[in-house]
């Protein structure tokens, strides 16, 4: 995981007060989610919930997350500032609509102003990976989260 290389603010568009607002979750671990809404949240959730439990955390209290429309823009550094989030897991959304203007590779985990991000496709698209057996995307992503959570 390399280290608060930018030494710069990032641009954002725009403070998240309503965004913060819908955030569900008690967040008692410092880790914030962003999901892309799909009609099969429930399923996705369970999904999500299972990941988590394999490191450890618990959807409800160790996280705050939020389900947002893909094409909503979001200030994911205010909402992670907001909520003194010590980690961002990103799900399915392009860095501009989350206010960066710089390119992270996917899977990759990096920190900025003393919060850990980490961008990766989509839950749904790494559901229904696994659903159908394939571990690329799933297995990318445990890889990112045990050097996360070491």
């Amino acid at each position: 995981m390399n280290t608060s290389f930018f030494d710069y603010k990032v641009f954002v568009p725009g403070e998240s007060a309503e965004q913060h607002q819908k955030l569900m979750g008690k967040h008692a671990k410092g880790l914030l989610l962003l999901l892309v809404t799909h009609e099969q949240q429930a399923e996705l959730l369970d999904f999500l919930k299972k990941i988590l439990i394999a490191v450890q955390f618990d959807l409800e209290e160790d996280t705050a997350y939020l389900d947002i429309n893909a094409t909503e823009a979001v200030n994911v550094a205010s909402l992670a500032a907001i909520n003194a989030s010590k980690m961002v897991i990103c799900f399915g959304f392009a860095l501009p609509q989350l206010g960066f203007h710089f390119e992270i590779p996917n899977y990759y985990p990096f920190k900025h102003q003393g919060t850990t991000y980490l961008f990766v496709d989509d839950l749904l698209a790494i559901y229904e990976e696994r659903q159908a057996g394939g571990k690329k995307l799933s297995g990318a992503l445990w890889k990112c989260l045990q050097e996360m959570f070491k």
